[in-house]
């Protein structure tokens, strides 16, 4: 009597450090230790801020993120989920290597001996002044959030819009939409009016309060006044003219979240089986 046959144990999926994480991503890192140590030790040369190199000893995490995220229109992986990874827990990674390079690199005495030389006698310093101290923590905050905002940029105003117009499919499955072939066609389009708002959800708020933050009037009633001043003079009053763009998007806005209502067909079961809500529903598109 022979043996039952043993059943295969399929193997656990790959950890998303694994999955998200590739080895670009992990070089990048690993390049941005040596410049990080060459951009501090710049800074500490320039006690008056006149060059960018204080600037750039924070930045690594934001270049790495911005690689990992945009990396998803060719890298294979789950969408939704590697984009979250990509966007909260790479810059964390990046983040605690850039400090950690950081907090070594200001002990060492060269850096040491150079702050010594340049900052002022009561120990002012543009970039690392000694009431500071080791800017380690600061390299931390300032690296982690300069990447999630980066990588968050990155994935609205491209990841999104590129996956919408070359993978509708894709994007119409992430986003929990119908796949049939009859509903193909309206999601499809559905899902690039999304790309397309989410874009003005960013742009309009930046515009508006960028704009009026540098523009020379005081509230709308003055802006629309001078309008025709602003339009001839566009160069010398962008601040005016990104407040009018803001404003002219919003019934933009309005018009693409009708349009993406009456035009989107919902995954109904996915839905129901991820407990997300339906939300309106034209009638159209209801039992």
């Amino acid at each position: 009597m022979s043996s039952p046959k043993r059943r295969a144990v399929p193997e656990p999926p790959p950890s998303l450090w694994r999955s998200e994480v590739s080895w670009v991503t992990w070089a990048l890192i690993a390049v941005s230790v040596p410049i990080t140590v060459i951009a501090m030790l710049e800074a500490a040369r320039d006690p008056h801020g006149d060059t960018v190199w204080g600037v750039l000893m924070y930045i690594p995490p934001g270049v790495v993120t911005a690689y990992a995220v945009i990396e998803l229109l060719w890298a294979p992986g789950r969408q939704l989920a590697g984009a979250m990874f990509r966007m909260l827990a790479i810059p964390g990674a990046a983040a605690v290597v850039s400090t950690v390079t950081i907090a070594i690199t200001y002990a060492l005495p060269p850096v040491q001996e150079v702050l010594a030389e340049t900052r002022d006698p009561d120990g002012w310093h543009y970039w690392l002044g000694a009431e500071e101290g080791n800017p380690w923590l600061l390299s931390f905050l300032a690296g982690y959030g300069l990447g999630v905002l980066v990588g968050l940029v990155a994935w609205v105003f491209v990841v999104l819009p590129v996956t919408a117009f070359r993978r509708p499919r894709e994007f119409a499955e992430t986003n929990m939409m119908s796949t049939r072939r009859e509903d193909f066609e309206r999601n499809r389009r559905a899902g690039i009016a999304i790309s397309f708002l989410l874009i003005l959800i960013f742009a309009i708020p930046s515009l508006i309060v960028g704009g009026a933050a540098t523009a020379d009037a005081d509230d709308m009633v003055e802006l629309f006044t001078n309008a025709g001043w602003v339009l001839q003079n566009p160069v010398e009053n962008l601040g005016e003219i990104a407040w009018f763009i803001g404003l002219l998007l919003i019934p933009v806005a309005i018009w693409l979240v009708w349009y993406i209502y009456v035009t989107q067909r919902v995954d109904r079961a996915a839905r129901a089986a991820s407990g997300m809500p339906m939300g309106l529903r034209p009638p159209r598109d209801r039992d």
